[in-house]
């Protein structure tokens, strides 16, 4: 150990003595002899070729080593190119198996609408959940059979079957007896209640023979319908009093009228401008058809005629909508609003536009209201102005989103709003009918059972505190646990499970939970908005019909027309004689709007 220890440190002694001083070179082969020196030589020699040998080799080998790597290299690059392509195509057909599936669900959307329209166009447009009448198998038969005589009857005797049908049991069918215990006690019978009567007697005299009775006698009805166009003529004479300005007057000789009998602006008589507005507002007649039918009856006059004297009324008819609003907004008022959507002429073409109603059900009162088509938010808003109501029932329309909200409507944040039952009911029918979903059947029964217990409260006369007290109680909270329940459940299933209507349903259910559920609060409160959807049916009925308005001063012309004409049905009375009472009063120079309104002088 010390040797090699030596060995070492004399060896690092020599190198650090060497310096940077070149080393010369060795001979290795001094002192051998000539021989050895050549066998030396011959053996550097072999092993510098035997080396070189192996650098070549090697070299070779490098070389085609370095031909496998570029070749593995390329397959590695095609291998990741093929990789890639391999999950663009795994993407893309996860994309297509997606669309797909959706393509699917909303052509099965698209067929369930089709089927509806199809139904609303050509069947009937009932929503009333009524079972499916199930038909025995005689009746099959019988319907089958039925139809294979009428294909094969070609005109000829002897093509008609001449075996009756019979039940399978070989007996006759016998008719099922009707029920007649839900027939009245008496008929009313024809007669005319608010016309003229005339009465004509017998001439006894002229009776051929001997009247066997004095009381054997009876009166034959015959009803007559007299329509014609009277012309009144006042003639108006041009005089001058002493010291006065000359001036042209009526001054009228003895059984004829004291003044001239027309409206102001018009030359229309109170009875003539009751006739065009029930022709037009409550007839749903045309301006066209207005004029058609007065010129047929010889009167010579133009439709921009007609339409200016239904304006002049409409100013009178105006004064009567603003007590009617005043009396339809009262603080704590219970409301049903809707709207609808109309034809209105806009710079040369026809606008999609939008009519509003408000329904006071308590007051008896119906106002039409209509702001330059739009069916926005800020049309409510600005009608309603600063109206504290109690509640406000309406669809699901998102426009009525605010009622209830402190941050979008001061006014309206303790207004209770409350939505349809009936629309959800409807949708829930449509998925039964359209969809054909059989889940939607337990919604619609428990839907059609809280309306059986409305209909029996109205049955029992009881008043709104009785009925809070019922919609609270164990028998109604029972329906609902199990309505959202059953939505709960419907819900957690996957969507592609179900129809896009019954989809359409349960959100329409689930979003709107509070407000569907929110007329058990209060006994006031309707459970539907069917109160606004009868009174605004009449622009339905009109639409219809092909009915437009020519401008927005039309569409609020009808707006007013509407809102009187409604608010008279809802009292119960005639809206014809209403109509001329009212202009009547206008003629006699009445202004006090507040004794004109239906409650006054439309009852009898």
């Amino acid at each position: 150990m010390t040797d090699d220890l030596q060995h070492i440190i004399s060896s690092k002694q020599e190198l650090l003595a060497r310096g940077d001083a070149p080393r010369p070179a060795v001979n290795y082969t001094e002192g051998m002899p000539s021989d050895q020196k050549d066998r030396f030589i011959e053996y550097l020699i072999e092993q510098n070729e035997s080396q070189k040998l192996d650098l070549r080799a090697m070299q070779a080998v490098l070389v085609d080593m370095k031909e496998e790597l570029s070749k593995s290299n390329e397959s590695l690059n095609e291998l990741t190119k093929l990789r890639s392509e391999i999950s663009s195509l795994r993407s893309e057909l996860q994309q297509e198996r997606k669309e797909r599936k959706s393509l699917e669900r909303k052509n099965a959307r698209l067929q369930e609408k089709l089927e509806f329209a199809n139904k609303n166009r050509f069947g009937s447009k009932s929503q009333k959940s009524n079972k499916p009448k199930s038909t025995t198998d005689s009746e099959s038969q019988t319907s089958a059979d039925r139809g294979k005589e009428e294909d094969n009857f070609d005109g000829t005797s002897g093509s008609i079957e001449k075996e009756v049908s019979v039940q399978p049991d070989g007996t006759k069918r016998i008719a099922k007896d009707r029920d007649l215990s839900n027939r009245p006690n008496n008929y009313s019978t024809m007669e005319v209640r608010n016309g003229n009567v005339k009465i004509h007697m017998t001439d006894r005299s002229k009776v051929p023979g001997h009247i066997i009775s004095s009381d054997d006698s009876k009166m034959v009805k015959v009803f007559s319908l007299e329509m014609c166009l009277i012309e009144h003529r006042f003639e108006l004479v041009h005089y001058a009093e002493k010291g006065k300005t000359p001036k042209w007057g009526y001054f009228p000789q003895k059984d004829h009228p004291e003044l001239v009998t027309k409206l102001d602006g018009t030359k229309a008589t109170p009875e003539f401008m009751q006739a065009i507005a029930y022709e037009v507002y409550v007839k749903n007649v045309t301006f066209g058809l207005l004029h058609q039918w007065l010129t047929d009856m010889g009167m010579s006059i133009s439709r921009n005629t007609l339409h200016n004297w239904l304006k002049k009324g409409k100013a009178y008819l105006d004064e009567l909508v603003k007590v009617l609003k005043d009396v339809a907004l009262e603080k704590d008022s219970i409301v049903n609003c809707d709207e609808t959507w109309c034809k209105v002429r806009k710079y040369d073409h026809y606008k999609k536009c939008y009519m509003w109603v408000l329904v006071n059900k308590a007051e008896k009162v119906a106002i039409f209201f209509y702001d330059n088509g739009s069916r926005g938010r800020e049309v409510l808003t600005d009608f309603i102005g600063d109206a504290e109501l109690k509640a406000l029932m309406s669809d699901g329309y998102n426009a009525y989103t605010f009622i209830g909200n402190e941050l979008k409507s001061e006014n309206l944040k303790d207004t209770v709003h409350l939505v349809c039952l009936a629309h959800l009911r409807a949708k829930f029918q449509k998925a039964l009918e359209q969809g054909k979903d059989e889940n939607a059947r337990v919604f619609l029964d428990v839907i059609n059972r809280l309306y059986t217990l409305e209909r029996s409260y109205d049955a029992e006369g009881i008043t709104n505190e009785e009925r809070t007290m019922r919609r609270g109680s164990l028998e109604t909270k029972s329906l609902l646990i199990d309505l959202r329940q059953h939505l709960d459940l419907e819900l957690a299933k996957p969507e592609e499970q179900r129809s896009g209507y019954l989809t359409e349903a349960l959100n329409y259910l689930n979003h709107f939970w509070t407000e569907l559920t929110a007329y058990t609060q209060d006994g006031a409160f309707p459970i539907d908005n069917n109160m606004a959807e009868r009174t605004v049916r009449c622009l339905t009925t009109a639409r219809n019909n092909s009915f437009h308005f020519g401008s927005d001063l039309g569409a609020q012309m009808a707006a007013t027309y509407h809102s009187i004409i409604s608010t008279v049905k809802l009292h119960g009375s005639s809206v014809w004689s209403y109509l001329g009472k009212f202009f009547k009063k206008i003629f006699e120079g009445c202004r006090d709007y507040p004794s004109l309104l239906p409650s006054c002088i439309g009852l009898k």
